[in-house]
């Protein structure tokens, strides 16, 4: 993604191309919290307070097998799409709109390829808070995060956009295993708290 937004934004105002990013990112999260929302308001509605013990014990559960598949402990397949922003968009939407419709397909983070299995657990916190405004702020955060990376890689990287992809492509494996510790930490807060 650095490597296809950065030339575009200097082609237009940066500023306004990398915030145009970020809302999409939001927005997309925000949606698929909704999503998710509706879905654990109907589980909640069918289970009760029985759902705030299936969080309990099914989110901390799927975050210590997600950290172990991030942290290199557990050798399974990943679990992800292969799908990729299409690198069109801008062409075919117009600049403004591209860029911001990249940020919206990566903060809706279930439709493009998935770089921490750790991140798969999110849309499951989502549905199982059987709660809507804790749904939306869960997946919105991420949606943002989400964008808000590509922002500071290609904000860090000056204008020498593909040095900026390989040192991304060259921290990968500790990135991984970073992601993966803080999910292992973040279980052990839930467990606790």
């Amino acid at each position: 993604m650095v490597g296809q937004i950065g030339p575009l934004v200097q082609v237009g105002r940066r500023r306004t191309a990398l915030a145009l990013h970020v809302l999409g990112g939001a927005t997309g999260g925000a949606l698929i919290g909704i999503v998710l929302g509706f879905g654990g308001l109907l589980l909640r509605a069918a289970l009760g307070d029985t759902l705030d013990a299936v969080f309990a014990f099914a989110v901390p559960a799927a975050l210590v097998y997600a950290a172990l598949v991030d942290v290199g402990l557990l050798p399974v397949a990943p679990v992800t799409a292969e799908r990729q922003t299409p690198g069109s968009w801008p062409c075919s939407l117009g600049h403004y709109p591209g860029i911001f419709g990249w940020g919206f397909d990566l903060g809706l983070g279930i439709t493009t390829r998935i770089p921490y299995q750790s991140l798969l657990v999110l849309p499951l916190a989502a549905l199982l808070s059987g709660s809507l405004p804790k749904a939306v702020a869960i997946t919105t955060v991420y949606g943002a995060s989400r964008a808000l990376a590509v922002v500071a890689a290609i904000s860090a990287g000056g204008d020498d956009f593909p040095a900026a992809c390989n040192a991304i492509q060259t921290r990968v494996m500790s990135l991984k295993a970073l992601v993966g510790v803080a999910a292992l930490a973040l279980a052990v807060m839930i467990v606790i708290f």
